[in-house]
């Protein structure tokens, strides 16, 4: 029989340029820095690094300093030696001490999605600072993609789900990350490895509150305030191609099954991220992503009144199709007979949505 080869997966390739230095005199601490960043990159594996020589003769056969200083020329590499990645760096001496940043920019998309600062003192043996940027290294591991990732099978890709007759006695969502610099939404991303890029989030940061919603008797202060906050990390989601919905006549049931899928859940004290001993009459505790425990009649009709959970969409890692979560959610009903349902976050809805829940 003739021997099948099967193709190789394509791997991200990753271009660490030479960082920009003031003077040819900090040349050494530039080594030092990109030596380890590639280094970190390499005993992460699964990617391409291409040569940085690569890049600085491209500088210098264009006439320019061998080194990048700029998000446009970084971005010009990228796609003259056809990196998915592009990661520089600049330093700066400042009084008894060396000021760096580390930037991670994605080509495709053009977007920056984390600018990393530290810094240390002039007297720093190299292994000194070493050990310094390789701290900060950690902070943008997680954003490089998958090679699957990179390669879109998303139509290969099955929904996984729970049986909601034959829930799991306990269940933890594992993978969430720590929290960072933009908060409990950001983790949320991060867990379904979407990253929109820092300005997007600066931009998500900085946003108004959105008062569409009007006061009313069954709607005081508190509630209104939450319903806006999830109204605007659904318009977020959303534009990021994930989908969103509140429950209307959440019961307790319904959150432990959307938790058994690993799907996080928010509520009006925070975000739910697993829960234990749960019992066949639906007694448990859950567990905060913040590491606390609640027992589920802590949970209250009132605090459940306002519960709201973020997925991808079908064909996506981890993503499920909207008729799934209709039933899933709509399985138990509540402690006053009533049958959960799901109200989807979309542009120019949120009044319909506020309507919905008297």
């Amino acid at each position: 029989m003739p021997f099948v080869a099967e193709s190789q997966t394509r791997l991200i390739k990753i271009l660490i340029t030479s960082p920009f230095i003031e003077y040819k005199a900090y040349r050494p601490l530039s080594d030092v820095i990109a030596g380890t960043i590639i280094s970190e990159l390499k005993r992460t594996g699964g990617m391409e690094i291409i040569d940085r020589e690569k890049a600085e003769q491209y500088l210098i056969d264009r006439g320019l300093a061998p080194w990048v200083e700029s998000r446009e020329m970084a971005f010009e590499l990228g796609e003259a030696l056809e990196a998915d990645i592009v990661i520089f760096s600049t330093i700066k001496k400042q009084y008894d001490n060396f000021l760096f940043n580390i930037i991670f920019l994605e080509i495709d998309r053009d977007i920056i999605q984390r600018n990393i600062r530290g810094s240390f003192r002039v007297s720093e043996s190299a292994s000194a600072i070493g050990k310094v940027v390789k701290e900060k290294m950690q902070k943008l591991l997680d954003y490089i993609p998958t090679p699957s990732e990179l390669n879109d099978p998303g139509a290969m890709l099955r929904e996984k789900t729970v049986n909601p007759e034959k829930l799991p006695t306990s269940i933890t969502l594992e993978d969430i990350p720590q929290i960072d610099r933009f908060g409990y939404i950001e983790q949320i991303f991060s867990y379904y490895r979407v990253f929109p890029g820092e300005i997007e989030y600066q931009k998500f940061e900085q946003q108004d509150t959105i008062n569409k919603l009007q006061f009313r008797e069954e709607l005081d202060e508190e509630l209104t305030d939450i319903l806006n906050k999830f109204y605007v990390y659904g318009d977020f989601a959303i534009r990021h191609n994930l989908q969103a919905y509140l429950i209307k006549d959440c019961s307790m049931q319904a959150i432990n099954i959307l938790l058994a899928n690993k799907i996080p859940v928010l509520y009006i004290e925070g975000i739910l991220v697993g829960y234990s001993n749960l019992t066949p009459g639906g007694f448990c505790i859950f567990k905060t992503i913040d590491k606390r425990h609640v027992e589920n009649y802590e949970l209250t009709h009132r605090k459940r009144v306002a519960v709201m959970f973020i997925v991808p969409k079908i064909g996506r890692r981890m993503g499920f199709s909207k008729e799934y979560l209709e039933y899933a959610v709509g399985f138990y009903r509540d402690e006053l007979g009533k049958t959960p349902k799901l109200v989807e976050i979309k542009d120019s809805m949120f009044d319909i949505i506020s309507n919905s829940l008297k």
